[in-house]
């Protein structure tokens, strides 16, 4: 018995594909698939939408879709920044990233709709992918596609999802380094997995960078130029020998490959960089774009590693209505709904137990009113309905009622006389006990406003101050988790002072953990001189992070100060120490 179907839509800048899935038992199954190749100006962004819902439209009329659906968007149309982070608690963790982000975004995080992820973490540090849209972009989006009987549920980026398609293949991925080179139609998708995590890199080439180096070689416009690359390496036409064309065509290719193998080498070498001398041993390749003649085989020589396609059938069944045809292309089009699949449809084992979730950057609020709007007609009908349901009542009653009328009209005329003059002294009574009551509220309001006033600006100026200590020389690889300003009573009880005094004082927690870099090698050193040169180092720093914060003129005295170099630290593992101070401000 299969679990509810979900309906996949991977939204290409080229083309537009929906896939029907389902679980049944232990696997996943592919029901029905369908492609619709999208025809106009790639190079021209402002179209796509217009083309996308169009062939959007015709494919669902064609393969009978409609309901419910996730889609995936491509990378083009997302802001993209990795970042990061100390290793915190969960609920902390989002603060920490909306912070980092908002310096990090080039617009302002509250105009975007963002969510993230943690792709690597070591126990310190987290590595953390972030990914936004602009609200008008998915807005839009979700409105076009409703119109055409769509709701969705859930709009995903393409990028992280081949990693979760990867893991769900079964491949052994644990062994060492995989690269994934994903082509794409206007950008290629680089996919680092290792271990403990992965790393993504686009590069902002695809299959429209080679139709565009074809159109100003023939001088041709891009959809014939596009026309004429799919013919001639798809073998479709066959091209004379002696066809000028075919020297252009492949010096093309050849200009595309040797440009494509320099931004991949580039990638490698920041990786190996930021993993410390660990590279790919093995390459795999996805996404229509890797269909290129002689792709693997130039990669292979120029990259010196063992290549492969990535076949995501390997993670799913198909069902037996999917035809020939589209087997053929499906290893080359699926690795992202598959992957997405995967998250719904979590498989027992090793590799399927990581999984990374996926992010939804669907806008919640929007999805409601589009929701209401589909049905207003049905409510404005059910209203109308429903009010004319007493007519034939009223009308009979008219003519029982008209003496009455007369009768009622005339007492109302004189009520109303006497209603005036009462609504007129009630109206003076209600202005005059309003006033009063509007002094003494806004006597009562003001005053300790007048107080906060005058010291409001001292919480951002010691903010301030703190956050010039992480910069300090020697206070450096040091990060607060805690920062609390303690209330009367619980300050009073912690200095000792008689608790039935009434003077508040102003007393912070702070806490926190700093990073003690061992200056000998830790792997040529003995532990008893590596362990010296640890507590050499902390004492130091206890010191300069003590006087630093002593002598900051909102610091009056620092009463309490605590250091942990096990339990909440780890100096001698991980290199940490963990502090609280408990401090007396002025």
């Amino acid at each position: 018995m299969s679990e509810k179907k979900q309906i996949i839509i991977n939204c290409g800048i080229s083309h537009v594909s929906v896939g029907v899935f389902a679980h049944e038992g232990d696997g996943i199954v592919l029901e029905q698939v369908g492609l619709e190749t999208l025809r106009y100006d790639y190079s021209s962004e402002e179209l796509w939408l217009e083309y996308f819902i169009q062939g959007l439209e015709n494919l669902c009329k064609r393969e009978g879709i409609k309901g419910d659906a996730r889609f995936i968007f491509p990378g083009s149309l997302l802001l993209t920044k990795t970042i990061r982070v100390p290793h915190v608690e969960e609920e902390k963790q989002k603060k920490i990233v909306a912070f980092e982000l908002m310096q990090k975004m080039p617009v302002p995080l509250t105009e975007l709709i963002w969510d993230y992820q943690v792709i690597d973490d070591d126990g310190v540090e987290q590595e953390i992918l972030a990914f936004a849209v602009k609200p008008k972009v998915a807005e839009d989006f979700c409105e076009r596609v409703m119109e055409i009987g769509l709701t969705p549920v859930q709009i995903t980026p393409a990028p992280v999802l081949d990693y979760n398609a990867m893991r769900a293949s079964g491949i052994g991925l644990d062994s060492g380094e995989t690269l994934v080179v994903n082509v794409g139609a206007k950008s290629t998708n680089l996919l680092f997995i290792n271990p403990t995590g992965f790393l993504i890199r686009p590069i902002s080439m695809g299959g429209n960078s080679l139709t565009q180096n074809i159109s100003d070689n023939l001088g041709a416009q891009f959809e014939k130029s596009e026309e004429v690359k799919k013919n001639y390496f798809s073998g479709a036409v066959a091209f004379s020998a002696d066809d000028p064309s075919v020297q252009m065509l492949e010096k093309c290719s050849k200009q595309f490959l040797a440009r494509l193998s320099q931004e991949i080498t580039r990638s490698v070498v920041t990786y190996k960089r930021l993993k410390q001398g660990k590279s790919p041993s093995k390459m795999f390749l996805a996404g229509r774009g890797a269909l290129l003649n002689q792709l693997p085989e130039f990669l292979s020589q120029s990259q010196r590693l063992d290549i492969d396609y990535f076949d995501p059938l390997q993670a799913i069944t198909l069902s037996d209505q999917v035809s020939q045809e589209m087997r053929n292309l499906l290893p080359f089009m699926l690795s992202e709904p598959v992957g997405l699949a995967a998250s719904i449809f979590p498989q027992q084992g090793s590799e399927t137990s990581i999984l990374t979730k996926t992010i939804n950057l669907l806008p919640a609020s929007k999805l409601t009113n589009l929701n209401f709007k589909r049905k207003q007609p049905l409510l404005l009908v059910s209203a109308a309905i429903l009010a004319l349901i007493p007519l034939p009542g009223v009308i009979s009653g008219l003519g029982e009622s008209s003496d009455l009328s007369q009768q009622v009209a005339e007492i109302e005329r004189t009520t109303k006389t006497l209603d005036n003059e009462l609504e007129g002294l009630e109206s003076k009574n209600d202005t005059l006990q309003f006033l009063q009551y509007l002094n003494t509220q806004v006597r009562a309001r003001n005053e300790p406003f007048e107080v906060q006033g005058k010291t409001c600006w001292n919480l951002q100026n010691l903010l301030n101050l703190l956050q010039s200590a992480l910069e300090h020389e020697n206070v450096t690889d040091t990060w607060f988790d805690e920062f609390k300003l303690l209330n009367p009573t619980e300050a009073l009880g912690r200095g000792g002072a008689s608790r039935n005094k009434t003077v508040a004082i102003p007393v912070l927690r702070l806490s926190g953990r700093y990073l003690v870099r061992p200056t000998v090698d830790p792997k040529t050193e003995s532990q008893g001189d590596l362990r010296d040169n640890l507590i050499q180092l902390n004492s130091a720093k206890q010191t300069a992070l003590t006087n630093y914060l002593s002598e900051l003129t909102m610091i009056k005295e620092v009463r309490k100060k605590t250091f942990q170099t096990k339990d909440k630290g780890d100096l001698f593992n991980r290199y940490f120490t963990y502090f609280e101070f408990e401090i007396i401000l002025n």
